[in-house]
């Protein structure tokens, strides 16, 4: 562990009615023989009757959190270990209280999802659960992890050692760095919040799929939030109407919660969610509706905007974009997308990196302009001298149109009766000035 976050305390709780459940804490007892380090970490229960059906107010809370150890059962089995927290967004066909959801133990879900992984045996999915089932009513933040989906499954000892050391590892982790989420819509096997949490540091709490979205409110909304501890959404968009999706959006920006999506979460880095934030908004305040693209950047505690010629950036994304796009990757800055720009001329960066960071996104753009015109400076002035095929010039030297025009704009000689035209004989030099501060020049 680091020394950003203490281990907390968990509860692992069992049922003696489920073969599964208690399997996984038989090996977990096993593990425990050998591997001291959770001990003082780690309290045990084992109940009588099936947890969906635990009156949570009498569960002992002598700990920060809570794990269920369980079987998981489904009418279309398959062999899963699986994750989720409980509730009921609607009734309650399967314990606890209709309406009601219980707090997320986000981290330790992302966690368990990430060890899983690792220590699955073949043939095994690892997956996400939307919320459901009991029980309910519970004060600690908790989540189920679960063997399924037949009795075959059940009585597999070596998933059961698997599930048992993914807990232990871990209970053990540093999560700290974990972004807390909840997710809306998608099946009740949530795929891709399960890839999201795979990939990235986006971990989530309470899933709504998409058949229970008819439920949500604004009362819901916030209590799914509350209770995942979220400090941003995830929304699968194809899952859901369009409807829906607008729905659910608004209760987002009515409540001041981001939507990320796959893609932000991906260009997060080590990024602290906080600057994130912080970016992103200058960002919508500079060109709204735009998207950012992050490169590089392990910290960004004061961003500041810097803008170069928007005339220079459309000439390098003309002609060199995948090349120039690519080599941001080496600036911390973050670039903007979006509004019928692949690149806009506004960039962000911290304050302490503004000045370098702009004179050397001109000289980067002046450097790939260079590699294919003839470029010159003249006072403040870039000057780009163009050759471009001129179909008037061809047509007097009477070449005509069609196949000899690509093979002359190739750079290719051509054979016109007995005569040889070569490329700059049909070519027009243009010329294109683009103001630079001397400043920025250098």
């Amino acid at each position: 562990m680091t020394p950003k976050q203490q281990v907390p305390t968990t509860l692992l709780i069992s049922s003696r009615k489920d073969p599964a459940g208690s399997l996984i804490h038989e090996e977990l007892y096993s593990l425990l023989e050998d591997d001291k380090r959770a001990h003082t970490h780690i309290r045990h229960w084992h109940a009588e009757e099936r947890l969906i059906y635990l009156d949570g107010p009498s569960l002992p809370h002598n700990a920060d959190r809570i794990l269920f150890l369980s079987r998981h059962a489904s009418e279309r089995p398959r062999p899963v270990l699986t994750v989720h927290v409980t509730g009921n967004f609607g009734s309650a066909d399967y314990g606890g209280r209709p309406n009601t959801l219980t707090p997320a133990a986000t981290d330790l879900m992302h966690a368990l999802i990430n060890r899983l992984v690792i220590h699955a045996p073949e043939g095994y999915e690892v997956m996400y659960e939307a919320t459901h089932h009991g029980p309910t009513d519970i004060y600690l933040p908790s989540c189920f992890i679960e063997l399924g989906s037949t009795e075959k499954e059940w009585n597999d000892r070596i998933a059961a050692r698997a599930v048992a050391q993914s807990v232990l590892d871990a209970l053990l982790m540093d999560t700290s760095q974990v972004i807390p989420m909840a997710g809306f819509g998608g099946t009740h096997y949530a795929q891709r919040q399960t890839e999201i949490t795979k990939l990235t540091r986006g971990g989530f709490g309470h899933i709504m799929p998409s058949r229970d979205i008819p439920h949500l409110n604004d009362a819901l909304f916030q209590d799914i939030i509350s209770s995942s501890g979220a400090v941003a959404i995830y929304i699968d968009g194809k899952s859901i109407s369009g409807k829906e999706e607008r729905m659910i959006t608004s209760l987002a920006e009515k409540h001041t919660i981001p939507i990320l999506g796959q893609g932000d979460l991906m260009r997060f880095f080590d990024l602290p969610f906080s600057e994130y934030i912080s970016i992103r908004n200058l960002a919508e305040s500079l060109i709204p509706g735009s998207s950012i693209i992050l490169h590089t950047i392990l910290e960004m505690p004061n961003p500041v905007s810097l803008t170069i010629p928007g005339e220079l950036i459309d000439e390098v994304m003309k002609v060199a974009a995948e090349e120039f796009i690519s080599a941001l990757d080496s600036f911390p800055i973050v670039h903007m997308t979006g509004r019928g720009k692949a690149c806009h001329p506004v960039f962000i960066t911290d304050a302490a990196f503004s000045g370098r960071i702009s004179d050397e996104l001109i000289h980067l753009c002046v450097t790939l302009l260079q590699d294919r015109y003839t470029c010159s400076f003249e006072g403040d002035s870039l000057i780009i001298k163009k050759l471009r095929f001129d179909p008037k010039k061809a047509k007097e030297l009477g070449i005509p149109s069609g196949p000899l025009y690509s093979e002359l704009m190739a750079g290719k000689p051509v054979e016109v009766g007995d005569s040889v035209i070569y490329p700059e004989m049909v070519m027009t030099e243009t010329e294109k000035r683009i103001h630079i501060p001397q400043r920025q020049a250098r």
